[in-house]
C-alpha cells in the first residue's frame, strides 16, 4: 500500500515539474521587443520554470527607472558604459562588469554616453513578464 501511494504521489507531482520544451536558437531567431519610449530593446532567449534570460540593448542616455523585482537578477556587461544604483550604493558598470541585484533590491541604472548592452538573467520568468508590454519590432520594407 505505501509503495502504492508513493507511485501515485510521484505520477501527481510528475505534471508540475514539467516544463518548456528545450530550446536552441541563434540571435538572430529571437524577437525583439522595443520598449514604450523606444530607447531600449530586449531579446527573451530562453525561458524556463526556475529562470529566465535576455539580450537587453539601451540607447545612449537610457535611464530604467527605479524598481523592485520579486527575485534575483544577475547582468553581464557586454558593450557601453554607465552606472548602477543598488540599494542606495551607486557603481560604475563597464564591459566585463557582472551584477547581482538581489531579492526586492531597489534598482536603477543610468546608461553612459554609447548604447550598452547586457545579458540579463532572471532567477525566475516572473519579473520578465514587465517585457511583455514592449511592442514588437518592426522591421523597415526593403
Amino acid at each position: 500500500m505505501r509503495a502504492l501511494l508513493v507511485f501515485a504521489l510521484a505520477l501527481l507531482a510528475a505534471p508540475a515539474l514539467a516544463g518548456p520544451p528545450a530550446t536552441v536558437r541563434s540571435l538572430d531567431q529571437a524577437p525583439v521587443r522595443v520598449a514604450p519610449h523606444g530607447k531600449a530593446r530586449v531579446q527573451a532567449l530562453a525561458q524556463g520554470n526556475n529562470a529566465w534570460i535576455g539580450r537587453l540593448t539601451m540607447d545612449a542616455g537610457a535611464k530604467v527607472p527605479l524598481h523592485r523585482d520579486p527575485t534575483e537578477e544577475y547582468v553581464f556587461v557586454i558593450a557601453g558604459s554607465g552606472q548602477v544604483t543598488i540599494d542606495g550604493k551607486t557603481s560604475p558598470v563597464a564591459p566585463g562588469t557582472t551584477i547581482f541585484m538581489p531579492v526586492n533590491a531597489e534598482v536603477t541604472f543610468q546608461n553612459g554616453d554609447d548604447p550598452m548592452t547586457v545579458i540579463q538573467v532572471f532567477a525566475g520568468p516572473g519579473p520578465a513578464a514587465k517585457y511583455d508590454a514592449w511592442q514588437p519590432e518592426t522591421k523597415p520594407a526593403p
